[in-house]
């Protein structure tokens, strides 16, 4: 997609790595919804800081 239209990724450290990771688009991935809040919480941080500067 970012070939396509300009953007960013982020990684909010779920799926890969660690005991039993695996990355998305595995038919094992296991989703933790815990981390849900997390990066939600980024996302309002983000929108906060940009509108603070206008």
């Amino acid at each position: 997609m970012l070939q396509a239209k300009q953007g960013a990724y982020i990684l909010l450290g779920n799926g890969e790595g660690g005991t039993g990771g695996c990355s998305l688009h595995n038919p094992s991935y296991d989703f933790n919804d815990e981390i849900l809040t997390i990066g939600a919480d980024f996302w309002v941080e983000l929108v906060l800081s940009q509108l603070a500067r206008r």
